[in-house]
């Protein structure tokens, strides 16, 4: 099938193939979805227009947190104020990086080598996170959110929804320096951090037609020291801001989507989404993080030093 504003012919099913790969990736280790969204478009479907591709691969990243976004809000592990301020740094950064990208990187000779970068980076953290010490912290969390979401069931079960409140998140300052307890633990932050945190990271991800959501969980974790049960909420309220913000600029400077491959895109997204709660727990997933990191490695090489190789040996890598 010839999909006129992206300008190639692709099989409808490995379209929905592929981006059914996408959805379960996303869904089982919450990474990764806008990378492997835009190799699909640039690899596997051999587009050649940059500046389709940035906001299409956006549009794919938008579905995780349009779905998860209102979960969150009504269980209070969103911390709002911090995600609109984040959001409005993300609006400034997506204006901002969408304007370059499109200006100066407006073909796959200049846009390519920084997307493989950008996968540099994500396979870096993949590998990261294969290494034990983080696996620990990370089943400590997991273990953690377990008993959270158990006790709101609990809670709600009981009919005792004031506590369902009070362990949420609960603000009792706000404006530049704000205050806010969740799970009986304060947590302070200055607004000046993450509209410059949301800012940058939009930047980058508007830029190069991805979520940026591998930069904001650390921030959010690390820098401000939020407790990964309200991370999530956070991060996905901001990327849903900023990468509609994004989508949106590219538009009114001329950029064009292909509904058409959209539809079929969407599709694969959602069936994967279903499946990967699913199906993870029969895989397990350090197999599958291992696994992409093993390719996002090798799709960076690609990109990254691919132009480099041809123009010198004529071999054309990815």
């Amino acid at each position: 099938m010839f999909f006129h504003v992206a300008g190639v012919t692709v099989n409808p099913i490995v379209i929905v193939l592929w981006m059914l790969f996408v959805g379960f990736v996303f869904s089982t280790i919450g990474a990764a979805g806008g990378i492997l969204a835009g190799v699909g478009h640039i690899t596997i479907f051999g587009m050649k227009k940059a500046n389709v591709i940035k906001p299409m691969n956006q549009i794919l990243t938008l579905v995780s947190p349009i779905i998860s976004t209102p979960l969150y809000l009504r269980e209070k592990r969103l911390v709002v104020p911090a995600a609109v301020v984040l959001g409005l740094g993300g609006i400034v950064g997506a204006l901002i990086g969408s304007y370059l990208s499109h200006t100066y990187l407006p073909d796959m000779k200049s846009y390519q080598p920084l997307f493989g970068l950008i996968t540099f980076v994500i396979a870096g953290r993949m590998w990261y996170e294969l290494t034990p010490g983080f696996r620990d912290r990370q089943q400590k969390v997991k273990k953690a959110t377990k008993a959270f979401e158990a006790k709101v069931k609990e809670l709600k079960a009981a009919g005792k929804l004031n506590e369902i409140k009070e362990i949420g998140v609960n603000f009792s300052e706000m404006g530049m320096s704000n205050t806010f307890t969740f799970g009986g633990e304060t947590f302070r932050y200055n607004a000046l951090s993450p509209f410059l945190a949301g800012m940058f990271v939009a930047i980058i991800s508007a830029a190069l037609g991805v979520g940026g959501g591998f930069l904001l969980v650390p921030y959010l974790s690390s820098m401000l020291g939020f407790p990964m049960f309200i991370v999530a909420g956070t991060s996905t309220m901001s990327i849903l801001v900023s990468s509609l913000t994004s989508i949106g600029n590219y538009l009114r400077m001329g950029s064009h989507l292909d509904y058409a491959m959209i539809g079929f895109e969407l599709i694969g997204i959602l069936i994967g989404s279903y499946l990967g709660p699913t199906l993870s727990k029969y895989i397990k997933g350090i197999y599958l993080k291992g696994f992409l990191a093993v390719v996002l490695t090798y799709i960076g090489i690609g990109y990254v030093f691919g132009a480099i190789i041809q123009h010198a040996t004529g071999i054309k890598i990815i």
